[in-house]
């Protein structure tokens, strides 16, 4: 049985998208609602492109290894892939504030203004509460697009 986690891109700016979403079956402790701050569109599928992800339902995996500095202490983070972005692209959920801080990854925060996610840190090592208690292999993230 799977879960879904359905992740609605709701703002765009020429530096950003940001998307909300909500686990309705968190617990206490764990992330019930947040954001993600992903680079601008256009989506693609091919790596080193500094774009966002295209649409579509993403499972899940750990990654135990990254050799980005601020992200290492953070290990294992969430790994997205599915049939049209293989996991060699690395797409990760990690934590980071601004554009610059992904190359095409999620950066998960609780709260959100004009390219920024905040309380990152915080975020993530509650979301991963969340895959522990689920397993992270019953989780889907359904990415879908809904601007204001």
């Amino acid at each position: 049985m799977s879960v879904m986690v359905t992740v609605t891109r709701k703002w765009q700016t020429d530096h950003s998208t940001i998307s909300h979403f909500v686990i309705p079956d968190a617990k206490d402790g764990e992330l019930r609602e947040g954001y993600f701050l992903e680079r601008p569109g256009p989506d693609t599928t091919e790596s080193g492109l500094r774009l966002r992800i295209p649409e579509g339902t993403y499972q899940l995996k750990w990654q135990t290894r990254t050799s980005l500095p601020g992200v290492r202490p953070h290990l294992p983070l969430p790994w997205l892939f599915n049939d049209k972005v293989p996991a060699n692209r690395f797409i990760y959920v990690h934590n980071g504030n601004y554009p610059d801080n992904t190359d095409g990854c999620l950066l998960i925060g609780y709260t959100h203004s004009e390219d920024f996610v905040g309380r990152s840190v915080d975020a993530l090592r509650a979301f991963k509460k969340y895959l522990d208690r689920v397993g992270i292999d019953t989780v889907r993230l359904k990415i879908t697009s809904d601007y204001e």
